[in-house]
């Protein structure tokens, strides 16, 4: 694909923390055509994100605001990600109800669609690293061993990687 159709701002990644839960994207289109774009999650559960698709004509722009979800933990390894997806719009004028169920049928895997992808970090207080061991953050659910039995109890993904 030559033309490019949008600018993410800010590119790279996105840094939470538990004081600032939230950051805010800016999405550009630089093209002369109007284009769709969904904002997907690498992750179930993690991420709100508001709003999640949407249409842009020529030089127009929106704003995006990424929350993470209270008490998500985040990857060290850089695993969670917000990928923004986009492409020519099928037709000109688009009204939010044709935008969504557009992107609920078309797969987001076809190579004429632009991806932009950014990594999300998590720092705590101090400005460490999110990660902490249990013992550490005083869960007492995991120190007494509540959950290490049950299998059908959602436990913290650090636990399954």
């Amino acid at each position: 694909m030559s033309e490019k159709f949008l600018e993410v701002s800010p590119h790279g990644t996105l840094t939470f923390c538990k004081s600032n839960n939230s950051q805010e994207i800016t999405i550009r289109n630089v093209s002369e055509k109007s284009v769709t774009y969904k904002v997907q999650t690498t992750v179930y559960g993690k991420f709100s994100v508001r709003p999640r698709w949407g249409m842009l004509k020529p030089n127009e722009h929106s704003h995006v605001l990424i929350t993470m979800c209270k008490d998500a933990e985040l990857s060290k390894k850089g695993r969670d990600k917000i990928v923004v997806v986009c492409m020519a719009a099928p037709i000109n004028a688009v009204d939010f109800d044709m935008t969504s169920a557009f992107w609920r049928r078309n797969i987001c895997y076809d190579p004429n669609i632009e991806k932009h992808q950014l990594t999300c970090q998590q720092m705590d207080g101090a400005g460490e690293g999110g990660d902490r061991d249990p013992e550490e953050q005083g869960d007492l659910r995991t120190r007494r061993g509540i959950f290490s039995s049950l299998s059908s109890v959602r436990t913290p993904s650090k636990y399954w990687r």
